[in-house]
């Protein structure tokens, strides 16, 4: 590697870790367990991405790999995975029925929109309770109904709930918007990976537009414009991409595909503000 590349990959880490070291001083992670589980990641992507084909990735090859003493990825291999005791990280109950309301046809009305659903039904008509238990078996309709009117999310009627929400944006639960938050930066993250490298197929879409001199006066108007049209352009992803998914539509997936393996694939969007953020004089 090139003293300028390393350079630059030393700034673009500098940058990088400055607002997640602030997320972790702010919940009381130590540079010592960050380091840990930096040891970690290390290892592992050393073992996994970095074999040599048809060979077992070996301790003197993973030391060479990754700087870290042979002794020490022994003694490492030992001890907990920082992944070991992680709870399973599937989206909550409350976005699986959200996003199902938003995507299964069967929960629609006759304009395609989400229908507002009676609470309970006796025959095989569309219900609440029926996407609960298509979508959330495990949990009690009226607790997840409960929790889906204290968020804002629903609005109700008597026996008869509408859907408010256009997308699952956890506000409370810190522990759901950190699970979001380590998922899409390691999505992020690995897009541009695989850009930076040039792997095939590629390169894919990873795009920022931002200019340094915005009033302040205008951000209220441009975070409202930005959150109103991007929500409408990942509705509109939304939609097509839940047209492409097995599960979400079986029937609609030509047959060509149907022997085909299966990957997740996603678009993300964000909107940035940086206030004075100390840059040691490097260009954004």
């Amino acid at each position: 590697m090139s003293d300028r590349t390393q350079t630059a990959l030393a700034r673009a880490l500098y940058k990088m870790l400055r607002p997640m070291v602030r997320l972790l001083l702010r919940h009381g992670v130590s540079y010592r367990s960050f380091a840990d589980i930096a040891r970690h990641v290390y290892v592992d992507t050393a073992r996994e991405d970095f074999a040599i084909p048809g060979r077992k990735q070996s301790l003197s090859r993973m030391a060479v790999l990754t700087g870290i003493n042979r002794k020490d990825i022994a003694k490492l291999q030992e001890r907990p995975h920082p992944l070991s005791d992680a709870p399973n990280e599937q989206p909550t109950p409350t976005a699986r029925v959200i996003t199902a309301w938003l995507n299964d046809v069967r929960f629609h009305s006759a304009n395609g929109e989400p229908a507002a659903l009676p609470i309970e039904t006796q025959g095989s008509e569309p219900s609440f309770a029926g996407l609960v238990h298509q979508y959330s078996h495990d949990v009690p309709v009226r607790a997840l109904l409960d929790e889906l009117e204290r968020i804002n999310a629903v609005t109700r009627d008597g026996e008869t709930v509408a859907l408010l929400a256009r997308g699952y944006i956890p506000v409370e639960d810190m522990q759901e918007n950190i699970r979001i938050f380590g998922t899409a930066a390691a999505d992020l993250m690995r897009t541009m990976d695989h850009n930076i490298a040039k792997e095939d197929p590629g390169p894919f879409i990873q795009r920022t537009v931002s200019y340094t001199h915005i009033p302040e006066a205008l951000l209220a108007q441009i975070r409202q414009r930005s959150a109103r049209e991007g929500q409408e352009f990942l509705l509109k992803v939304n939609d097509w991409l839940a047209d492409c998914d097995r599960e979400e539509r079986p029937e609609l997936n030509p047959s060509e595909t149907e022997n085909s393996a299966t990957v997740r694939a996603g678009i993300g969007l964000y909107y940035f503000e940086e206030r004075g953020e100390a840059t040691r004089g490097e260009d954004s």
